[in-house]
């Protein structure tokens, strides 16, 4: 995909995203909203995953609070042989290309706040980080497959369960405690974290 290919699929995804979002970013409790973008458009649009990876991408294989960082893709795949755990593709619109880039660039000028988008990448059964809450407003859109998300919005009781499918969207507003699975059909997600920071631009 060219430069100017880029361009158009990055103000086309923002266009779609910023009409659903914009109103509910200030919502105090998730947000689950159902197809904001067209499974087949969304799963044909391209992802640096896997073999695609940029050299200089890192690489989080991670287990509970265990981090294990590699940007090798030879090293990334035994990695995760030894022991099949969510792929972390870290800081992606800095450490590879692509229109998610520009998004990340929009949405920073946009909000006047740092935002970090990163890839979550995973298999029924693999490992990951466990119950747990961020320091940001999270805008995560299903890119592939299916993600099993239990979200606590009150400190106490029992979570909710939200399954987002591809082309959803799900607003996570900061410190709210959630954990995440992959079911096991499709037995794959891919899934893309804008972390809204509390750094001002």
């Amino acid at each position: 995909m060219d430069a100017h290919s880029h361009q158009a699929v990055a103000f086309s995804f923002l266009g779609r995203l910023g009409t659903a979002v914009w109103p509910r970013l200030t919502a105090s409790h998730p947000v689950h909203i159902q197809q904001v973008f067209d499974a087949a458009w969304t799963e044909g649009l391209s992802l640096p995953l896997g073999e695609a990876k940029a050299a200089s991408q890192t690489v989080a294989l991670i287990d509970g609070m265990d981090f294990h960082r590699q940007s090798d893709k030879d090293a990334v795949a035994h990695a995760y042989q030894e022991r099949q755990r969510t792929r972390v593709y870290e800081s992606l619109n800095v450490r590879s290309d692509g229109w998610f880039s520009t998004v990340t660039l929009r949405l920073t000028a946009i909000m006047r706040h740092q935002v970090i988008c990163t890839a979550y990448e995973s298999h029924a059964g693999d490992r990951n980080l466990g119950a747990h809450d961020d320091e940001w407003l999270g805008v995560i859109t299903q890119m592939r497959g299916a993600k099993r998300w239990l979200v606590w919005p009150e400190t106490t009781g029992a979570p909710e369960e939200i399954v987002t499918r591809v082309g959803d969207v799900l607003i996570l507003p900061q410190g709210v405690k959630h954990e995440v699975s992959t079911p096991d059909s499709p037995g794959y997600s891919v899934h893309l974290v804008f972390a809204i920071t509390d750094e001002l631009v």
